[in-house]
């Protein structure tokens, strides 16, 4: 990373089969998207060997970032989308994490014209979401 600020924020990423779940707590930065693009490129990179896959990001604490972190996102969504199989990139935000429906629209316009989106309160509605979008590929 060529910055001079280090990443704020924090992330977690595991797969569980189609699914990448990254459990994000903000706020964060443009460092912090980058470092997390370059994080999931591996596990993203094996999964589209085998076929399309879904991004889940559970967010906790707050949704607020700069707007060039949000220009970061919609890069790596984009190169996801169209060299890694990704179909479609979900968060998950409960009422209580800051920012969360003022950004809702924010958000949707980082995923616009690229994937499939969508946005829900709890991680079950979030998993059956993805699921169900992966059974209808």
């Amino acid at each position: 990373m060529n910055s001079s600020f280090r990443p704020h924020g924090a992330f977690h990423t595991r797969v569980e089969g189609r699914l990448i779940i990254s459990e994000v707590t903000g706020p964060w930065n443009k460092e912090l998207v980058q470092y997390w693009g370059q994080r999931c490129l591996p596990e993203a990179t094996l999964l589209a060997e085998s076929g399309p896959w879904v991004g889940i990001a559970v967010i906790g604490e707050s949704m607020l970032c700069p707007p060039d972190a949000l220009a970061m996102l919609r890069r790596i969504v984009a190169h996801s989308a169209s060299h890694l199989q990704c179909i479609a990139h979900v968060i998950v935000a409960g009422p209580e994490v800051d920012g969360r429906d003022f950004l809702e629209p924010i958000f949707a316009r980082v995923y616009e014209g690229l994937v499939e989106h969508a946005i829900f309160y709890t991680f079950e509605e979030a998993r059956a979401w993805s699921l169900a979008l992966l059974a209808r590929r």
